[in-house]
């Protein structure tokens, strides 16, 4: 059910990376950016990220048929955070399957095997109380802010959420079960 991305994933990895800003990013980002052709831009961002990867780069995929989510994770992104989880999405229809916690587990599996001494750490809007939980549930500190210049000209505030090296979320939690 999780593999790595390939290139031919891009068209179906945007369809869901704009769905899912205009499901859980409709209060942040401007109603005119989320009506327009998000599609296109995100077509552009994956086709580039899965043709010519980052030295650094995972994207990770779950789902056979059809996409459910996928996560983009850039190993040693920062000094002191360590690896960057830029991205996280899974589909609203899905969002009850686990699918997030086993892309959450698998990212920081290849986190932990590829850049022990790192942590992890992501971004997340400070208004999406459903991502934040996540987070939080699955082990996450709140360890600071700041404001996102977002496409389509909000700034809108978010935090940075963050594991230590050595304490990443690498089991499910036996609630999930």
């Amino acid at each position: 059910m999780l593999r790595t991305a390939r290139s031919t994933d891009a068209a179906a990895i945007a369809a869901l990376h704009a769905a899912s800003w205009r499901f859980a990013y409709r209060a942040a980002l401007s109603e005119e950016y989320l009506a327009g052709d998000i599609v296109e831009d995100r077509i552009h961002l994956w086709q580039q990220r899965l043709d010519q990867p980052a030295a650094e780069q995972c994207v990770v995929v779950a789902g056979n048929e059809s996409l459910k989510g996928f996560a983009c994770l850039y190993l040693n992104d920062d000094p002191e955070w360590g690896s960057l989880l830029d991205n996280i999405h899974v589909r609203e229809t899905s969002l009850r399957e686990s699918i997030g916690t086993a892309l959450l587990l698998e990212v920081a599996r290849r986190a932990a095997e590829l850049a022990p001494k790192a942590g992890l750490y992501l971004w997340v809007l400070q208004s999406n109380l459903r991502a934040r939980r996540f987070y939080e549930f699955h082990g996450a500190a709140n360890v600071g802010e700041d404001v996102w210049n977002a496409p389509g000209g909000t700034f809108v505030p978010r935090f940075r959420y963050a594991w230590p090296a050595g304490r990443l979320p690498l089991k499910a939690d036996s609630r999930l079960a």
